[in-house]
Formats: C-alpha cells, structure tokens, sequence
C-alpha cells in the first residue's frame, strides 16, 4: 500500500520525520482511536447502529456545507481573475 508519509520520510524530505514525531506526540491519535473502538465495541447493536446513522448524518451535512463554501470560493476566484484579465488587456481604458 503507498503511504506518502512513508515516502517522504525515508530520505527525500528529513524534515518531516521530526514534525511527524511531534505531531504523534502531541495528539495521540492512535490511543484515541483504541479508546474509541473499546468503547464503540461494548455497546448493543442497535446503539452502534443509531450511533452510525447520526455519524453518517453529520458528515453528510459537513461535505455539503465544504461544497457550499468551495464553490461560493471558486465564484469569487473566477470573478477576480476575469477583472484581472479585463484590466491586463485594456478594457477599461488606459
């Protein structure tokens, strides 16, 4: 499996190996996520499953409002370089 970090690390970029190390020590993601899994994993199946639904919501909800936001962003990017263009070629007089 490709892992980016793996390939970044080994010996094209040596910087990242201590920020990576200083991010895995400052977050412990990978406790976190065991502590997540022991707790997801002890309750019944019917909570896993309304737990799953709502989380599922929730990033659905979060992936249509990044879409909303990227395009009224992409809008105004679009906007700005066709002024550019507009005043690089002499339209508005000069």
């Amino acid at each position: 499996m490709f892992n980016l970090l793996e390939m970044l690390s080994t010996r094209h970029v040596l910087f990242i190996d201590s920020i990576w190390d200083f991010v895995q020590r400052m977050l412990p993601l990978q406790t976190w996520i065991d502590a997540a899994y022991d707790f997801v994993s002890e309750l019944a199946y019917w909570e896993q499953l309304v737990f799953g639904i709502l989380g599922l919501f929730i990033v659905i909800l979060g992936i249509i409002a990044f879409v909303k936001k990227l395009s009224k962003l992409l809008i105004v990017v679009a906007i700005l370089v066709g002024v550019w263009l507009l005043y690089h070629y002499g339209v508005f007089g000069g």
